[in-house]
């Protein structure tokens, strides 16, 4: 009896002991429920492991985890360890603008595909819908119809107000378009023969503007501009006296143009030019003593005429400054890398052109090193390159960093890059090297020996531009050091460096632009020069399907696809390099950054389908 009366106790105290511990648990679990901390909850699991609750606590840990740390991979791992939590609704509201953002930063149709798959009536499938239309038809083709159907129908898109400009613009070159244009010459006093003058500088304005089907007159310069005129163009010019030649006296000329337009507050052009007047002073004389008086005069190596159909102007819609001087820039996606002369990157997000906006920046010592280009390589691997070598940076999760740097005595003077495949080819003062970006350490292998200024790929085909040819070859070629067939520029071409653009190559010399056409791959051919007494001294271009965009001394200028006939000129602040994205272009020079729009020209492939 006394035997199970012990036994008895025993489970009667054990009995207690698990309700209190279990009354105790319950406690906890309440409190750490009201605390809902991933600290209470950790508290709990270590008080209370065999609980009931502990379960329910861990999924609490990794439930508060997501809403902490707010990235996809905390959330899909939750959702593949709890795939019937009744969390999972609510998580999945809370990561759908970290799912829209993956997706607007990839900015594909697959990305934003993969968006409405997962979140097919989510808060943000309008927009990405709105975006997925415009990334899959709007930027193919952007048709005036294309545009107004987007705009009307896709408000929430990102790109609304995208398209919205470019239709405005394309309605304003059409409200603005100049059928006539109104001369003004003002000139000096002190200028002979002023009558002749007004009367030369209004027909070398007619004859430009005559090309363009755009009517000129002269105004009287005591009279107003006529109210009927859309734009006009003042001409102020005089002579001043200078010192010339070996301290003979000569006089200067000088000529302001300002094209005006009356849609606009501020010229939409106003450039100044001036020269020493040599030839006056040196057996010139009776009517010859006019800035007309010798067509080899160096004021008409400098002067010419800026040429608008509209406002053209209103296509700039940013302008960064900067402290120092940038001097080119590269497109890839949405994504840009602006140099800095000293070597510096920023690294841009152009998802949205009107707002670009710096993701990270690459800043050097400063040195004596100087640079000239940027290419991006690869979504994560960025070259800058110039007279004292090159070097490869990597955009890193948290930053960017060198991973390769090779200084002058070790592969020239660069000149260009190019990637094949996952090969990056560099041409320069050494030759042809080439670097396998998918091995470390990255090393330049020599494949060709000589002087290189430019290099472009079109697979298989390589093509090596020196001062003075062009060659072709394959991969299999320069692996055993010898290239193709040979196209000659000329014994004084000069070429400077090269641009692949509208399956042609632009070869830049010291005095022309030459357009070498790649329509027979392996035997390119020299087919025309850009007319430097139409376009002037180009620096770099870029071309979409039916026209060619040229920077250089006369600022943007619009072409058709030869380069012949100059539809429209934009003055622009920066002309050392251009990048095109869609209707966007980017234009680095002079410590600025300019995005044009030019959705006025661009109709994306619909131009394939002119007859």
């Amino acid at each position: 009896m006394g035997v199970i009366r012990n036994s008895v106790n025993r489970w009667a105290g054990m009995l207690a002991f698990l309700i209190l511990l279990t009354g105790c648990a319950d406690t906890s679990w309440d409190e750490a429920r009201r605390s809902d901390t991933v600290a209470a909850y950790h508290q709990f699991l270590r008080d209370h492991a065999d609980s009931s609750y502990a379960a329910e606590a861990q999924e609490r840990v990794d439930y508060l985890r997501v809403r902490t740390h707010q990235t996809i991979e905390s959330f899909e791992a939750f959702e593949q360890g709890y795939p019937q939590s009744a969390l999972l609704e609510e998580l999945r509201a809370f990561v759908e603008p970290l799912y829209f953002e993956a997706a607007r930063t990839a900015n594909s149709i697959e990305a934003y595909q993969k968006f409405l798959r997962r979140y097919p009536s989510g808060e943000m499938s309008t927009r990405a819908l709105g975006n997925l239309v415009y990334v899959e038809t709007v930027r193919e083709s952007p048709t005036d119809d294309v545009l107004q159907d987007f705009v009307d129908n896709h408000r929430d898109s990102d790109f609304f107000t995208e398209a919205r400009r470019g239709i405005d613009l394309r309605e304003m070159r059409t409200r603005g378009d100049i059928h006539w244009l109104p001369v003004r010459v003002n000139v000096a006093a002190n200028v002979k023969q002023a009558e002749r003058v007004r009367r030369g500088f209004a027909a070398v304005v007619a004859r430009r503007y005559r090309e363009l089907g755009i009517q000129v007159s002269m105004t009287p310069p005591n009279e107003n501009t006529p109210e009927n005129a859309t734009a006009w163009m003042d001409i102020d010019y005089h002579e001043a006296p200078a010192e010339g030649t070996l301290g003979t006296g000569t006089l200067v000329s000088q000529a302001r143009v300002r094209l005006y337009h009356r849609g606009t507050e501020k010229p939409i052009w106003d450039h100044t030019f001036e020269a020493p007047a040599d030839h006056i002073l040196q057996g010139a004389s009776g009517r010859d003593r006019t800035v007309f008086g010798n067509s080899r005069y160096r004021f008409w190596d400098e002067f010419f005429v800026p040429v608008s159909t509209w406002p053209a102007a209103e296509t700039r819609i940013k302008q960064l400054e900067y402290i120092d001087d940038v001097i080119a820039v590269d497109v890839r996606g949405d994504r840009a890398a602006l140099l800095y002369e000293r070597g510096g990157i920023d690294y841009m997000d152009i998802s949205d052109p009107l707002e670009p906006t710096v993701v990270d920046r690459y800043r050097r010592d400063h040195d004596l090193a100087r640079w000239s280009g940027v290419k991006l390589l690869t979504d994560s691997l960025i070259i800058i390159y110039g007279q004292d070598g090159a070097e490869i940076v990597e955009i890193g999760e948290y930053q960017i960093e060198r991973i390769a740097s090779w200084e002058l005595p070790d592969i020239g003077s660069v000149s260009d890059a190019a990637t094949y495949g996952k090969t990056l080819l560099i041409a320069g003062s050494k030759g042809v090297h080439a670097v396998r970006l998918h091995q470390r350490p990255l090393l330049p292998h020599r494949l060709m020996e000589g002087e290189y200024v430019g290099l472009a790929v079109v697979e298989p085909h390589i093509y090596l531009i020196s001062p003075f040819t062009v060659e072709v070859a394959t991969p299999e070629e320069l692996l055993s050091h010898v290239s193709g067939a040979r196209t000659t520029l000329g014994k004084n071409f000069g070429a400077r460096r090269a641009r692949l653009a509208a399956g042609s190559l632009w070869i830049f010399g010291k005095e022309e632009v030459a357009e070498v056409s790649l329509a027979s791959a392996e035997r390119p051919q020299v087919v025309s020069n850009l007319p430097t007494d139409r376009v002037g001294m180009v620096t770099d271009l870029v071309a979409d399907f039916d026209h060619l965009y040229l920077v250089g001394e006369r600022g943007l200028q619009v072409t058709n696809m030869s380069g012949q006939a100059v539809e429209d000129s934009v003055q622009i602040i920066g002309s050392s390099s251009i990048a095109r994205k869609d209707r966007f272009v980017f234009l680095a020079g002079n410590r600025t950054l300019e995005v044009l729009d030019l959705a006025p020209y661009y109709r994306g492939a619909a131009a394939l389908e002119k007859p």
